[in-house]
């Protein structure tokens, strides 16, 4: 890292450490916002801007899908960094090296994230339409809030024990993504066509609601549909579009009648699936009309209709 660089870090912690305590939660529960910043529909993903170490915005993607935050080769090569060797087994990891420890300001909020650097064809062939992501794990023992109509991503302050407990509908767990994945951010109780399930809540996939296949027998689902490629899933894989008579949250309705819902299809690239640990994986476009609130301190879930 670059002397001007670790300068900026310094002086933003500095900043960090003179700042008053902003409470995580109202006396009732319901959480105070911290930073509320605006985003934009990239590609059916969710990016916002926020500047890095008190350098020019930079534009990152919203991923609730992957421990990692991640900043582009090229992006991290201009800002200065010198990011080190990650290495597996004695031997070096290609195209992903550690960044270090940075400070996003989200608003006039900061919030200090470790970035893996990348290459672009982490993200498989198509072009990532951002400079890097924020993961959930930057969030820890903060709410996240995504306003879908209003495209608002709001975000709290860390809550602490003291804070007053919150309310919401559904739970969240950090389940494995197989029996070899990282933990992944799964909530419930989502529906299909009537039928309870836990899903995975991931913002870079840009569809609905994908059912994995040991599911379908238990949800009396049947894989058909018109094949569509997902660029950003898997490295680009391809899904069967169906349609499911209802796609919900705790017994309500999220989207209308006939609302698509997907399979995993057959293209020479595999949808990894989760080897039986949860159902479905849900992306962006099955909150359009939806407030999500996730509290990854309390892991709480809520999705409710915009006001």
């Amino acid at each position: 890292m670059s002397g001007k660089v670790l300068l900026a870090v310094a002086s933003l912690a500095s900043l960090v450490a003179l700042l008053p305590a902003i409470p995580a939660r109202a006396a009732n529960g319901s959480p105070h916002f911290a930073a509320t910043v605006p985003f934009h529909d990239c590609d059916g993903m969710i990016c916002f801007q926020a500047s890095v170490d008190g350098g020019r915005p930079r534009t990152l993607a919203l991923d609730t899908g992957d421990v990692d935050s991640e900043m582009l080769t090229g992006t991290a090569r201009a800002m200065g960094w010198q990011p080190k060797p990650v290495l597996s087994n004695g031997k070096r990891v290609p195209g992903f090296e550690d960044g270090g420890r940075h400070v996003l300001m989200l608003g006039k909020t900061p919030l200090t994230v470790h970035f893996a650097v990348v290459g672009p064809a982490s993200f498989g062939p198509a072009r990532l339409p951002a400079d890097g992501t924020l993961a959930y794990t930057a969030l820890k023992d903060r709410v996240l809030q995504i306003d879908y109509p209003h495209h608002l991503l709001r975000i709290s302050a860390p809550v602490v024990a003291s804070d007053p407990a919150g309310h919401a509908a559904g739970t969240l767990q950090l389940i494995h993504f197989g029996h070899d994945g990282p933990p992944i951010v799964v909530g419930g109780p989502f529906d299909v066509d009537g039928h309870p399930i836990h899903a995975q809540i991931d913002t870079m996939y840009t569809g609905t609601m994908v059912v994995y296949d040991a599911a379908l027998a238990g949800l009396g689902l049947h894989k058909q549909g018109t094949p569509r490629l997902f660029e950003f899933t898997d490295s680009g894989v391809e899904m069967l579009a169906s349609t499911a008579r209802s796609l919900g949250f705790d017994g309500h309705r999220l989207l209308g009648p006939g609302a698509t819902v997907y399979y995993a299809g057959h293209g020479k690239n595999p949808v990894h699936q989760p080897d039986g640990l949860f159902e479905a994986t849900v992306g962006n476009p099955l909150f359009a009309h939806s407030v999500v609130t996730m509290d990854f301190h309390a892991m709480t879930l809520d999705v409710h209709p915009a006001g």
